[in-house]
Formats: structure tokens, sequence, C-alpha cells
């Protein structure tokens, strides 16, 4: 609570409790309760600013050969929050996962652009290169897409190679000063694409995390209990700081998965069709997307009812004083 206003929750405090929410650990994976809380705001304020965002998403699994329904919610959750605040976004997949947008976005009525990665790499590079060209990007957010560990292998948490199912997009995130582009990282294995920043101190802790762990950093890096938590949350903070609501209820979630299972979609832990995110069924995973959205929600109903309604206007602690 605000110490000068007791009773009151800042937005910044009311940002930390739902990064809280995002970093829970159901599967127990060891990497997002070992990292410092405060990732969420920083990463909210960037994509406020942006003006045209590419979200990277999509892991495939191998044995049904078809995207998984941890990340493509997610992306349409940040993308759907982007596009009412007026800014171009785009997404980024493989053939894997492309129909799985397709469905989530005509579902949702909300076409967006994008781009089906080329399975060769030399191939996926060069559309990769054209795709910046064309759009270019002031932010790139990677969530849950398989990024490159340092022998250049793409990896799957149980070990396997997925480099022919996962073509790399590393070089979005390759530190250059030059790049032109904020880059954003959402995962919940450290496997996951813009995750290097934290695989020195933190490999350790995850299940063949030195084999794993991408070597690629972001700027920016929110690691959650399940990817999708982490842009649902990037959505809810994005409501408290454009004072607009941006996030479709649970209800409306739940549809959205039942859409994408129906389209083929499988759960990365289970390998099977079901209504269920890393082996989470929907009733516990949903315990979150609903905890988010009330919280979003209501902190936006307080401050429409006025100051003395228990939430103050105040900054985060991300912000310098």
């Amino acid at each position: 609570m605000n110490p000068e206003r007791p009773g009151k929750e800042t937005l910044g405090e009311t940002i930390l409790r739902i990064e809280d929410l995002a970093r829970r650990d159901p599967g127990g994976r060891g990497l997002s309760g070992r990292v410092p809380a405060g990732a969420l705001g920083p990463a909210a304020f960037e994509l406020l600013a942006s003006r045209r965002v590419a979200i990277v998403t999509g892991f495939c699994v191998r044995s049904a050969g078809i995207g998984e329904t941890d990340g493509p919610p997610g992306a349409l959750a940040l993308a759907g929050a982007l596009r009412i605040l007026g800014k171009k976004t785009a997404l980024i997949t493989d053939r894997y996962s492309l129909p799985l947008i397709r469905v989530g976005a005509k579902h949702l009525g909300t076409p967006f652009r994008a781009l089906e990665l080329p399975e060769l790499q030399p191939e996926a590079n060069e559309a990769l290169d054209r795709f910046v060209s064309a759009f270019k990007p002031t932010h790139v957010v990677a969530l849950e897409r398989p990024g490159s560990a340092p022998d250049g292998h793409r990896y799957s948490m149980r070990g396997e190679i997925l480099d022919d199912v996962a073509p790399a997009v590393d070089r979005l995130f390759n530190p250059d000063p030059g790049r032109g582009w904020v880059t954003l990282a959402v995962g919940d294995g450290g496997n996951e694409l813009g995750m290097g920043g934290l695989r020195e101190t933190l490999k350790a802790e995850v299940s063949r995390g030195d084999l794993i762990f991408c070597a690629s950093p972001a700027d920016h890096t929110l690691a959650c209990g399940i990817s999708n938590w982490g842009g649902y949350a990037l959505a809810a903070a994005l409501s408290l700081l454009s004072g607009v609501l941006l996030l479709r209820t649970p209800d409306q979630e739940r549809a959205l998965l039942t859409a994408l299972v129906d389209a083929g979609a499988v759960d990365g832990c289970t390998r099977e069709k079901g209504l269920s995110v890393d082996g989470l069924a929907w009733e516990k995973y949903a315990e979150t997307l609903h905890a988010m959205y009330d919280l979003a929600s209501g902190a936006l109903s307080a401050r429409k009812r006025g100051p003395e309604a228990g939430i103050g206007d105040g900054g985060g602690p991300w912000k310098s004083t």
C-alpha cells in the first residue's frame, strides 16, 4: 500500500500483484519463482509507448505435428490489447502454429497480419529480414517460442532438438545498438526465445538447463508459470496504464481455447488434445485468468469512482524518483 495514502493501492502495486499471479509455478519448473519480481511494469510501459509490435509465438509438439495450447492464446490476448490501443501488430510463427493463429483470429473477429516462417533456416532468415524491412517494428515480443541454446539448437523441455520444426528467430534478438527495436520475452521454462539473460543464473535450477536454456537475451524478460499468463498479464497491465479494459473475459478465453483445440492444438505437457495448458486442466488454469481479470477490472472501476474508492494513481516502484 502507498504509505502516504493508507488503504490506497497504487497502480504499481496492483501491477505487481498481477505479476505475482503470472509467476505462479504449478508445474514446478523452477524458473518464475527464482526471478525477482518487478519485470511486468517496465515491459508494459515499453509496449504502451510502442507503435509497431511483432509478436513471435508457436511451439510445435513433434508427436502431434501441431502447435501447443500455450503461446497462441497469450499472443492473441496481447495482440488484441495492442490493437485496441491503436498499435500496429503482426504475428510471426511457423506452419505448425499458423493454423491456430488463423483460427483464433477468426474466432475473435480480429484478423492480424501473420508471417509464416519457411522451414529451412536460410529461407527463414531472408523472410525475417524482408519482414523487418517492410514492417519496421519498434518492439518485438517473443511469447512461448523456442530459442536457440549456445550450441545453436532449439530444444523442448525434454531435450528434444526442434530445429526442423522451429526455425530460429534469434536474429531479431541479437544485441545490436543499431537494431532499431526493443525486445521483450515471455517464457516459463528457460528454453524460450529471449530468456538468455537468465541463463547463467538459472540454468542449474531448470531440468536439463545447461543443454536447453536459450542463449539469446531480451531487453525485458518476463518469467511466468505458464507463458499464456504472461500475455494476459501484459494486457492487464496495459489496461491499468491506459485506463481502458483491454482483457477478454475468462469465458471468452475458454471459448478461444476450445476453438484452438478443435483446430488440433495439444497440451504441451500431455501431448494430447484437451481443454488444458501445460498439464493444467481448464478449471485450475482459469483461476489465474479470473484473478487477473478481477484485479484489472476492479482497479479500473475504482479509479472511475474516484480517489476514495480504494486505489491511488501513484506510479509503480520501477519508476525513478
